[in-house]
């Protein structure tokens, strides 16, 4: 009997065993642990004790459980554990994260805006899902959002809410962060998906400036700070990402834009090639599969391609000029060598020079676009499966990535969706997927021209 409970070693339900502790919060613990029955490491998530804090436990795994979406931390299970003195403890258990918070990450300081927006973008693709399924996260701030190496992940339904659920909190326990809460909030306002943009909003907000709008750690110190204003946004924003955050952050919740309508306008946003990486990602390790691109040597492998094409023009030019000077080339008397006509030549040719090839042309899809000819969805679509298909296989797409990338794809063949919408959240995507160096340039470039012709085609 341990104790101090909960402790490392500690068996929860016969099942998850404790290992270490990764964070303590007002109202929750969370534990590293190893799920002994599937033999994999997993989060637990145990409530600070009271009666409230073990039902908010039960209804935070109810609601995350409805979602699936690569964005969204998993829950895998609820249970409930004995404690030493016989009460008992529910616990919720999730999929265990690598990485580090964007909190963390803004203890450097503020972040370049292309990279703040391509984090704004993966949270705003996520609460999309979550509001699609009827879910308001209510607690959007730097600490619940994971820069993980598969991408950005948002974290903790721990005061989530079904939308339109009546606010019956007289405690205030539910109504998260101060900085972050958004003014209806305490108003007791039923949830709405619009608490969720308004925490956008601050959370890109705090991701240029350092800081969130209202710097407080009090409810009283927020009032003050409301009546003199927020504080301003850095110089050098563009207009629409400083317009978009105003947006955002508006009293009124009518005036906010939709995640979907967020998600689109920060996509259009995100730099095509940005000076510095998101999420800073290690080299995977060769399998003996798939093709291993160095991270450095993208130039020179480009240069010593112009140069080795360049040479067999030279070559090509060169045996073209003495095939030339040979036929034509006059004989002692001054005229051309040429034989009696009706006479068969007996002249053996001399074997040509045969010049280097140049390279073959890379090939980026089985379905080839006819000059002059207008591609058909079906098969704008298929080159672009293609693209994919071959990007994965060369080692230039990393695979989970590569899924993700295919599911928009039967998304789109199953036709049941906006193509033009899918194709501008699949090219944000690409965009996202390349400052993470989850893609290569040249393929993220690949990706880019065949989405543009799949946009022609379907007559967006």
């Amino acid at each position: 009997m341990h104790d101090v409970w909960p402790a490392p070693g500690v068996l929860l339900a016969s099942r998850y065993r404790l290992v270490t502790l990764i964070e303590t919060g007002g109202m929750a613990q969370v534990w590293r642990a190893v799920d002994e029955l599937l033999d994999r490491p997993v989060a637990v998530k145990l409530p600070a004790g009271d009666t409230r804090a073990a039902h908010l436990a039960w209804r935070e795994a109810r609601l995350a459980a409805r979602l699936s979406h690569p964005g969204i931390a998993a829950v895998h299970d609820y249970r409930e554990a004995v404690r030493p003195d016989g009460s008992v403890a529910p616990f919720v258990v999730m999929e265990l994260l690598a990485g580090e918070t964007v909190a963390a990450r803004l203890v450097d300081g503020p972040m370049p805006w292309g990279e703040a927006v391509s984090i704004g973008t993966a949270v705003a693709e996520a609460l999309a899902a979550a509001h699609a399924a009827g879910v308001v996260h209510r607690d959007i701030k730097p600490g619940n959002v994971m820069l993980c190496p598969g991408g950005v992940k948002l974290l903790d339904f721990g005061i989530s809410a079904a939308a339109g659920e009546p606010d019956d909190d007289d405690t205030g326990a539910t109504f998260g962060t101060p900085a972050y809460a958004a003014p209806e909030r305490l108003d007791g306002k039923p949830a709405e998906p619009a608490t969720d943009l308004y925490g956008l909003g601050v959370l890109l907000f705090e991701m240029v400036s350092g800081q969130p709008p209202y710097s407080v750690d009090t409810w009283e110190e927020l009032a003050a700070a409301q009546a003199t204003g927020p504080s301003r946004l850095p110089d050098g924003l563009p207009a629409r990402l400083r317009d978009l955050i105003g947006r955002c952050l508006e009293d009124n919740p009518y005036r906010r834009p939709s995640a979907a309508e967020a998600r689109r306008a920060l996509s259009r946003l995100i730099p095509s090639a940005p000076a510095r990486s998101t999420i800073p990602l290690p080299e995977p390790p060769p399998t003996g599969l798939a093709k291993v691109i160095p991270a450095a040597g993208r130039d020179g492998s480009v240069l010593a391609r112009r140069v080795g094409v360049a040479a067999a023009l030279v070559l090509t030019i060169a045996a073209f000029l003495l095939l030339v000077n040979t036929v034509n080339s006059p004989d002692k008397n001054g005229e051309l060598a040429q034989p009696p006509a009706g006479t068969p030549s007996t002249t053996t040719p001399e074997p040509s020079v045969a010049a280097p090839s140049p390279p073959a042309p890379r090939i980026e899809s089985t379905v080839p676009a006819t000059p002059g000819a207008t591609l058909t969805v079906d098969a704008a679509l298929s080159r672009v499966r293609a693209a994919v298909e071959r990007g994965e296989q060369q080692g230039e797409i990393r695979p989970d990535v590569a899924l993700d990338f295919m599911n928009l794809l039967r998304q789109m063949q199953a036709g049941n969706v906006d193509i033009s919408d899918q194709v501008d959240l699949l090219s944000s995507k690409v965009r996202q997927r390349l400052v993470e160096g989850a893609l290569t340039e040249d393929q993220s470039n690949v990706l880019q021209a065949r989405l543009v012709d799949l946009k022609d085609a379907s007559g967006a």
